[in-house]
């Protein structure tokens, strides 16, 4: 469990971090509504963009029937029907943060025996 002095955007990150996951999941994690959820995520993402170290990945939502992937979809929620076949059937997007290397002009103080 994660210590409850954070504030949800910072054990979300935490979450991320290495991982996939749905709005559906996350919420269940942080104890929080699906779409305060929502809210949370277009933050940690103007956040992580100024982190040179973390980038957000979206794995984007897929239709279930015609696996139409929504590849250009910039909204993070997910979509209500499949504009191929006009389906319902939608997987939830996914969101993960992936670490980077160090910043450019900082060294990495890891050792070449590490």
């Amino acid at each position: 469990m994660l210590p409850p002095e954070r504030t949800p955007r910072q054990r979300m990150i935490d979450l991320l971090i290495g991982t996939r996951l749905a709005t559906h999941q996350l919420a269940q994690m942080l104890g929080i509504p699906e779409r305060h959820v929502e809210d949370h995520l277009e933050h940690v993402v103007k956040s992580i963009a100024h982190d040179k170290t973390r980038c957000f990945i979206l794995e984007p939502s897929r239709c279930q029937d015609c696996e139409f992937v929504f590849r250009d979809r910039r909204r993070l929620t997910r979509p209500s029907r499949c504009p191929q076949c006009h389906s319902e059937d939608i997987a939830a997007p996914r969101y993960g943060i992936d670490l980077v290397g160090p910043p450019v002009g900082q060294k990495d103080n890891r050792t070449a025996t590490e």
